[in-house]
């Protein structure tokens, strides 16, 4: 019987040892599984890492075409709002004109249709400056850019050489572009007059 018995406890350490061996193996299965299942997880994040990299670096290229798109609209508005200005201040500087011709032509500056007249040209005029118009400045130096000289008038002294002495008809701005540049005539002292001619 104690035969039996030894068998029964070989047996028993047999199952042991193979259960051991067995809960090892499958641990080490299951480490390995663990070990693949990090890994994968670890490609995955570092692939949506990069995904969202992407989609940020798309996002700030559409945010920044979007403000290029924005600011070229602007610009292109303003654009479009000045020459349009351009056109119907164009237009209308003639009548300005007239109105100022008609200023001059009444002799009476205290008559009823002097005052009128020239409410009326006030009013016609704060309506252009509203639309951008402006006048040229004809105080001081002859600027080229924005005097038309008409002719030139012989000057005594060398403060009043190249300067503006007289302005035959008034010249107008729109913004920064010349619509229309002022006539003026312009102080030159004797000497330079002479030798300029031939």
């Amino acid at each position: 019987m104690s035969g039996k018995k030894d068998k029964n406890n070989d047996s028993v350490k047999n199952a042991d040892k193979g259960g051991t061996e067995g809960d090892l193996t499958e641990q080490a299965r299951m480490a390995e599984q663990t070990a693949d299942d990090a890994e994968s997880l670890e490609s995955r994040l570092a692939a949506a890492l990069e995904e969202a990299s992407l989609l940020r670096d798309e996002a700030s290229r559409a945010k920044a075409d979007f403000y290029n798109y924005r600011t070229r609209i602007e610009r292109d508005r303003t654009k479009d709002r000045v020459l349009a200005a351009e056109g119907a201040v164009l237009d209308l500087l003639p009548v300005l004109d007239n109105l100022e011709r008609a200023l001059e032509a009444e002799s009476d500056k205290k008559s009823s249709m002097h005052k009128g007249v020239s409410m009326v040209k006030k009013q016609f005029f704060d309506v252009l400056q509203n639309m951008g118009l402006r006048l040229i400045d004809t105080s001081g130096a002859f600027d080229p850019s924005i005097h038309e000289a008409v002719m030139t008038v012989e000057v005594k002294s060398d403060s009043e050489d190249g300067m503006v002495t007289e302005v035959l008809h008034t010249g107008y701005m729109l913004g920064e572009k010349v619509l229309m540049a002022a006539k003026v005539k312009v102080g030159r002292i004797k000497a330079k007059i002479t030798d300029e001619k031939p």
